[in-house]
């Protein structure tokens, strides 16, 4: 007779399919340990990021350039202070020279209250630049050169007991010294 528990199988001969689930002991171990450990991790390793570029070969200029003269500031900044020098496509020897500064150190400390003016004033003579090319000494400390880099951005100035900011040179390219 058909055992009504068996089914078919009773009558094939065959025995009765097992219960084939998978453990997944291992896979919620995966997610309760590995996971959250590798977050953890991974939350060390949040670092601010600083507005930079770094040096890129760019596309020729077109030949009919804007009339208005632009300069790319260099500054070097050494132990001993700031050099600081300037290049330009449209503008002679003797207007980049003028451009050209050394700023010693006040002590310990750079003199940014006066790189600050020189960068403003070359601005002024060249409103239409925005790039300052930053080379640093290995030997100048990491916040020197934050430092460096927020006074190269802006400006400020006060007029009729309000603060201005007026942006200098944005575009800060980091680069080596060779």
């Amino acid at each position: 007779m058909l055992d009504r528990k068996k089914g078919f199988f009773a009558l094939s001969g065959s025995h009765a399919p097992q219960d084939d689930s998978l453990n997944l002991i291992p896979i919620m171990n995966l997610f309760l340990a590995l996971i959250p450990f590798l977050l953890i991790c991974a939350a060390f390793f949040n670092v601010s990021v600083i507005n930079a570029s770094v040096p890129a070969i760019q596309k020729d200029r077109s030949d009919l350039a804007s009339t208005e003269d632009s300069v790319t500031l260099m500054v070097q900044v050494l132990p001993t202070g700031y050099r600081i020098s300037a290049s330009s496509e449209t503008l002679d020897r003797a207007s980049l020279e003028a451009l050209r500064i050394e700023i010693p150190r006040q002590g310990e400390k750079p003199d940014l209250e006066r790189f600050s003016r020189h960068l403003a004033a070359c601005k002024q003579l060249y409103p239409k630049s925005d790039t300052m090319i930053l080379v640093a000494d290995p030997s100048i400390l990491y916040q020197e050169l934050i430092e460096t880099m927020d006074a190269a951005r802006t400006w400020k100035t006060s007029e009729e007991g309000r603060e201005i900011v007026s942006e200098l040179f944005p575009n800060v390219v980091v680069a080596g010294m060779l």
